[in-house]
């Protein structure tokens, strides 16, 4: 199931959002066992072959690990094949106007 996202610019404090998520990133990366980080990072490096993206990056949230592909665009028929692949396995594909994104939940 698809589900898309409201989001805004963070403006001027644009600077401060992002080193604040960058810490929380790092502050949760420990909630995880090694296994369910081998799973986000094999989701990234599929993301990374059937999507041409200008930003990929795996953020590390206090629910679930999200795989976010900023301007993703399919590359061939691969990213099709590529969502069921992770609908069936439980991954929840969110769309924002500016990402593709996988939730990996616990």
């Amino acid at each position: 199931m698809e589900i898309e996202l409201d989001t805004k610019p963070a403006g001027r404090h644009a600077y401060a959002a992002r080193m604040d998520a960058e810490r929380r990133n790092t502050n949760n990366k420990s909630l995880y066992t090694a296994e369910q980080i081998k799973r986000a990072v094999t989701v990234h490096d599929l993301m990374h072959t059937a999507y041409s993206h200008s930003l990929l990056e795996i953020n590390y949230r206090k629910t679930f690990i999200a795989v976010k592909a900023e301007g993703a665009r399919a590359r061939d028929t691969m990213a099709k094949t590529l969502m069921e692949l992770f609908q069936s396995r439980g991954y929840r594909v969110v769309r924002s106007p500016q990402s593709l994104i996988i939730r990996l939940y616990n």
